[in-house]
């Protein structure tokens, strides 16, 4: 093995040469917490509103419902199942499209025509045989600038879940040949939750969204909602929201609870209730090589110790109940004269705990840059360990990592323009250089986006 050369790697962002300074080894943080299902509680609290939830199931992969997640499971397999059998005794041309979180319906067949799908065969009722109605054409739309343009859509089905539940529930399956005779198929859930009450003197809607395929649409943190006004009309994209048993709602926090359950015979019950826990501040403050005027966007709060709470705030100058927390990501607007000049992202931000009538304060900043560096074709195992040497030849996967004081890790950053009132972002160009044990520079390159 001839020896290369000892990698190491700059990364000369613009911003870092205003925003970093020299730090010690950045703190541990707490381990995020685990989403939770949750548990079907008794009677309501005095004075909650409660929404009644009613299956609803999406009929165009381009209602404004739609959940625009889309899950890959490969195709091929699954010869010998019945229900594939079934179909090929009475198709010619078709391709098998399996989702293995489907359970009893899991082998899915698409029928094609000079390879193009013009079918799919879906087994509604996992009897392992092909009738007239388990046979869909694709679906209608509405808009024809889809990004995929074959779509199937099944009708409801018992889905039988690895708890042993039977849920309704409802599928479609997407596809999309990028440019080339092999069409790549994909699957979402077409079904939610939906719910009418008057909260605040307002009547609401209230969606819940499925965690994939689980069936489960009350699980906290993976599952979400929309709650928006009874009388809006759906279009366009309907931002979701994690499902939490903490939310915020115009200038308002709410407990969530949950009652019954998405199954055969049975409904889920959401209940908002006021929630009147004392409440204190939070400050955010970012270190930099001089002081920085700071504006913190929208973020992301998760509870610190429980696994229930996951809302999102226009910014962080509303107050927030007693309680212990993570600032999980979100984005700061810094400079030294105002806070428009940059804009960051980050995640995996650390804890902090609100107490009634004071502000806690919150120090991000200070960045530090690590570079790992390891054997391109080996990047994926789980076991793959960087060296600083390698074999003349060998294609390198370097990773660059920006971490701040308090453990957050730096993903964007970006300079703002002001466009006659509209900010324009435009991304800094990191410059990376490779240099050999002796100083000398090897390679170089300003790295472009993706």
């Amino acid at each position: 093995m001839n020896r290369l050369l000892t990698v190491s790697v700059v990364l000369a962002v613009l911003v870092l040469a205003l925003f970093m300074a020299p730090l010690a080894p950045a703190q541990s943080s707490p381990a995020s917490a685990l989403p939770a299902t949750a548990t079907p509680g008794g009677p309501e609290p005095p004075g909650a509103t409660v929404f009644e939830m009613a299956y609803r199931g999406i009929g165009a992969p381009d209602d404004p419902l739609s959940y625009h997640s889309f899950w890959g499971f490969g195709d091929g397999g699954g010869e010998e199942e019945p229900f594939v059998q079934a179909v090929k005794s009475q198709v010619k041309e078709y391709t098998v499209v399996p989702n293995r979180s489907l359970g009893r319906s899991q082998w899915s067949v698409v029928e094609l025509k000079e390879k193009k799908p013009i079918a799919l065969c879906f087994d509604v009722n996992a009897d392992g045989k092909l009738s007239d109605d388990e046979k869909f054409l694709p679906a209608a739309r509405s808009e024809s600038n889809s990004p995929f343009p074959y779509a199937f859509v099944t009708s409801d089905f018992t889905m039988h879940t690895e708890d042993q539940r039977e849920v309704p529930f409802r599928v479609v399956l997407v596809g999309n040949a990028y440019d080339t005779d092999r069409v790549s198929y994909m699957w979402s859930p077409a079904c939610v939750l939906e719910g009418q009450a008057t909260l605040g003197g307002e009547p609401l809607k209230l969606f819940l969204y499925a965690d994939g395929f689980r069936g489960s649409f009350t699980t906290f943190g993976s599952c979400s909602y929309v709650l928006l006004p009874a009388g809006q009309k759906l279009q366009g994209y309907l931002p979701r929201s994690p499902l939490s048993s903490l939310v915020y709602h115009k200038g308002t926090f709410y407990r969530l609870t949950l009652s019954g359950a998405h199954e055969k015979g049975k409904a889920v019950r959401v209940a908002l209730t006021k929630d009147t826990t004392p409440t204190g501040q939070l400050a955010v403050a970012l270190q930099g090589k001089e002081t920085l005027k700071v504006r913190v966007g929208r973020s992301v709060i998760n509870g610190a110790t429980g696994n229930s709470v996951y809302f999102e705030m226009p910014d962080t100058r509303s107050p927030l109940p007693e309680g212990r927390y993570r600032l999980t990501s979100g984005s700061i607007g810094y400079g030294v004269g105002n806070d428009r000049d940059w804009q960051v992202t980050f995640n995996q931000g650390p804890a902090f705990e609100i107490n009634a009538g004071t502000t806690s304060q919150v120090e991000l900043g200070g960045l530090t840059l690590s570079v790992s560096a390891v054997d391109e074709k080996e990047r994926y195992r789980n076991d793959v360990q960087q060296r600083s040497t390698y074999a003349k030849g060998t294609s390198i996967y370097l990773s660059p990592q920006i971490k701040g004081k308090a453990g957050e890790v730096y993903t964007r950053f970006d300079g703002v323009q002001d466009l006659g009132g509209l900010n324009s972002l435009s991304g800094v160009k990191p410059h990376l250089a490779i240099r050999d044990p002796d100083g000398k520079t090897v390679a170089w390159a300003d790295m472009e986006y993706g």
